[in-house]
């Protein structure tokens, strides 16, 4: 049976992590950093996609430095906060990352989802990061899509 969006957001957790976090776009030959990263970043967010175009990574600033890979980045935007669900995700939720989208974006303010397979998150701005907190704790207490 599918869970309704709204109830989930309205006890839902958020965990914004502390870390000051780049994506960077790495060419398709930059597996071994990529892997590396990923190993590296132990106890803090990261999230890696390989796709046609080589890989996305989403690292803190410290693990990235620490790797001394800067020279392979074709792109890097940021500093990125992110935040995560903290809480049980049901997986079969739909709309659940529209519902907060919509308001989020509509104030105009970027909120890039990633989905996992026990919590969501998204990626913002580090200088919005205290507005979009607030709008996903808004959530929690009801809200309406429209509003």
């Amino acid at each position: 049976m599918a869970h309704d969006p709204i109830t989930v957001w309205k006890e839902m957790k958020m965990k914004v992590w502390p870390e000051r976090y780049w994506l960077i776009d790495l060419p398709p030959n930059a597996t071994a950093t990529a892997i590396n990263v990923m190993d590296a970043a132990q106890g803090k967010y990261c999230a890696l996609i390989r796709d046609q175009t080589g890989y996305s990574i989403l690292v803190d600033d410290a693990t990235w430095t620490a790797q001394g890979a800067e020279s392979l980045e074709r792109q890097k935007f940021g500093p990125l906060k992110v935040i995560s669900t903290d809480g049980p995700l049901p997986f079969d939720v739909t709309g659940f990352i529209k519902a907060a989208l919509e308001p989020i974006n509509g104030r105009g303010f970027k909120a890039a989802p990633q989905c996992g397979a026990a919590a969501d998150h998204f990626f913002t701005g580090e200088a919005d990061i205290d507005k979009v907190v607030a709008l996903f704790e808004s959530f929690t207490q009801g809200f309406s899509s429209k509003s």
